[in-house]
Order: structure tokens, then C-alpha cells, then sequence
């Protein structure tokens, strides 16, 4: 039971800070302007981190019994204090900018949410990790900008289409090149660690990278799409084209919750070097 506790918490951290950083770049971008949302994911946030550190402490103490046991988090907190300071962080400037009504600090905090992938996780266990850690970072911020677009681009019936059609192009043209880099660094982190590409292809962990990069790979194909057939379609006949749009985003949405699913059991119920 506390095993998918701590599944669900791993699931619920990653959830909130892609999406935070996701949503913070396409603000930095005017792609959305939602002051709401980002006050809603900085707490968020910081909630999620929050349990999540109560339940590792509950895992190693052997229940939930021991969630605030000062002595087993003595070993909690050495290892997950860099990613909770950068998570809190970014989460805080995430909040600071929709109070400021400042659009300079969005991409600083995407940035440091983004870090804390760097600052934990299984690439700071590699012997010599290297680039590793920091190659996590840039993956992650990437994906954040990808898994959000289904809600930032979500065609609302208060947008015009002038606006949809317009946040879909400025997305594409910062797509086509950063997209490419979630497979570049996908497969060589996956690589990296799994140690050799039979271990890529053999291993439960392995297997499991590898599915993640089949769904992100699906949904490439609806992201392209979207960009060579679903924007014509809006400018030529805008009825079907909404219609197409929200079900390519629907699917996107399916996709990008398997994926995060994926990568949680990844870090939670396996490794690097699991036979």
C-alpha cells in the first residue's frame, strides 16, 4: 500500500512541475496569460513536494507510522533537499510573477523547477554522471513545454479564432526545433543509463524508457498533424477544424498522462541495473 502511496506522490511531483514549467514558458512565450494558473501550480507545487517528502520518511521508517519521524528524515533530506529547494523556488517565483503581473521572471523559474530534475533522480547515481544531470534538466524543461500545449492551445469558445490559430503557430515555431531535442536527449539519458543498448532493450527499466519513447513518438505524429493539417483546416473551414483540434489535443492528453504514469513506475518500482 505505501509503495503506491509513494508511486502516486512521485506521479502527483512530476505532474505539478512539468506542467508548472510547461506552463511558465508558454507565458514567457504569450502563449497563455493565465495569472490563475500559475498562483494554482506554484502551490500545488509545493504541496506535492511536501508530501512526498513525508512519504519517503514514512517508506524508510517501514510505515506510515514514522511519516514524521526526525530520524529516518535525517536520511530523507540529504539526498531530496536540492530538488525540494528548487522545486519551492521556482514554485515561488512561478507565484511572485502572476502577483507582480511580471512576464522577466517566467523563464527563470521554468529554469529552476526544471533543475530540480538535475539535482536528483537516477542520473546522479551513475558513477561519473558528467553532463547527465544537466541533460535531464534540458529534457525536462522541453517536455514541460510539450505536455502542456493541450490546455494552453485548447480552443475555448471566449477565443477567437484569429487567437487560436495564432498560439498554435507561435508553439509550432518554437517546436520544430526544441521537440527534436526531447529525442536526442531522451535516447542518449536512456542510454546512459541503462549502460549499453542490450540493457536498453532487456531490462524492465529499459522496456520502460522505451515505451515512453513509442507514446512520445505518437504524439510527434499528432503534433505534426496538427501543424500541417489541423491549422489549414481551421482557415478553410473553421467548424471541422475545432473539431479536429480538440480531438488531437484529447489524444495528446491521453498520451502525455501515460507518459508521466511511465516515468513515475520507471523511478518508482525499477532502475538502472534492475534484472
Amino acid at each position: 500500500m505505501l509503495v503506491f502511496l509513494v508511486f502516486a506522490s512521485k506521479l502527483g511531483l512530476y505532474t505539478a512541475a512539468l506542467t508548472g514549467v510547461g506552463l511558465l514558458l508558454h507565458g514567457a512565450a504569450a502563449i497563455t496569460t493565465s495569472r490563475r494558473w500559475f498562483l494554482i501550480l506554484g502551490l500545488g507545487l509545493v504541496v506535492v513536494i511536501a508530501a512526498r517528502l513525508t512519504l519517503l520518511n514514512a517508506q524508510l521508517g517501514g510505515g506510515l507510522g514514522a511519516a514524521f519521524s526526525p530520524e529516518t528524515f535525517s536520511w530523507i533530506w540529504p539526498a531530496n533537499r536540492l530538488q525540494a529547494f528548487a522545486f519551492v523556488g521556482g514554485a515561488g517565483l512561478m507565484a511572485l510573477s502572476a502577483i507582480a503581473r511580471t512576464g522577466f521572471l517566467k523563464l527563470p523559474a521554468a529554469i529552476v523547477i526544471a533543475s530540480g530534475f538535475a539535482l536528483a533522480g537516477h542520473t546522479q547515481g551513475l558513477d561519473m554522471p558528467g553532463l547527465a544531470p544537466w541533460l535531464a534538466g534540458l529534457h525536462a524543461l522541453i517536455v514541460g513545454f510539450w505536455i502542456i500545449a493541450p490546455f494552453t492551445l485548447w480552443p475555448r469558445t471566449d477565443l477567437p479564432e484569429a487567437t487560436i490559430v495564432a498560439r498554435m503557430e507561435r508553439f509550432s515555431q518554437i517546436a520544430v526545433w526544441s521537440v527534436p531535442l526531447i529525442f536526442v536527449t531522451g535516447v542518449w539519458l536512456a542510454l546512459r543509463l541503462t549502460g549499453s543498448p542490450t540493457a536498453l532493450l532487456t531490462s524492465p527499466y529499459g522496456q520502460l524508457l522505451l515505451a515512453k519513447l513509442v507514446l512520445a513518438s505518437l504524439a510527434l505524429a499528432i503534433g505534426a498533424w496538427n501543424k500541417f493539417r489541423v491549422t489549414s483546416m481551421l482557415a478553410q473551414n473553421p467548424a471541422r477544424g475545432l473539431i479536429s483540434l480538440k480531438r488531437a489535443l484529447g489524444a495528446d492528453i491521453v498520451l502525455f498522462a501515460s507518459l508521466l504514469t511511465l516515468i513515475a513506475a520507471a523511478t518508482t518500482f525499477t532502475g538502472p541495473g534492475a534484472a
